[in-house]
């Protein structure tokens, strides 16, 4: 694994809850998250971020970008979720 965060034990961000990830996909494969982790392309004030949790099914891990400002990147209505 390429991306230390990965494993870290990090809940799921969910849509309306206070945080400021601002998109993040679900995987069911760490190395399909590691992956995806490498092809994110960021603007300043950006970070990847992610981690694993678990549901119903078992283990998940995600990936995001979290913003350091929420006010200055947009609507938080504009926050975008994406499983696979």
């Amino acid at each position: 694994m390429r991306h230390e965060f990965l494993a870290s034990h990090r809940q799921l961000p969910h849509h309306h809850a206070e945080h400021r990830i601002v998109q993040w996909h679900v995987f069911r494969d760490v190395i399909e998250a590691d992956d995806y982790a490498d092809h994110i392309h960021l603007s300043s004030g950006q970070a990847v971020v992610g981690g694993f949790d678990s549901d119903s099914i078992g283990t998940l891990w995600w990936v995001g970008v979290e913003v350091d400002d929420l006010e200055r990147w947009g609507n938080r209505s504009a926050v975008n979720k994406h499983a696979q």
